[in-house]
């Protein structure tokens, strides 16, 4: 069983992923041993979020105007 505020966390990420790249951290390939390290590290969901696009240089989702 997972912890709620890994669970927490991991939501949070897996939100601002979906925001800023429409993607999650599982179609982003990052396993569970990978994230909880992270989470463990103490990284900020936003933090690890920017790092993780930064790093794999994603491009951004622009949302288009009705």
């Amino acid at each position: 069983m997972r912890d709620l505020q890994y669970e927490r966390w991991l939501e949070a990420v897996d939100r601002l992923m979906k925001r800023d790249w429409c993607i999650d951290t599982a179609d982003a390939g990052l396993d569970d041993a990978e994230l909880s390290r992270y989470w463990r590290e103490g990284e900020e969901p936003a933090a690890f979020v920017a790092w993780f696009a930064e790093k794999h240089d994603l491009i951004r989702y622009e949302r288009r105007a009705p």
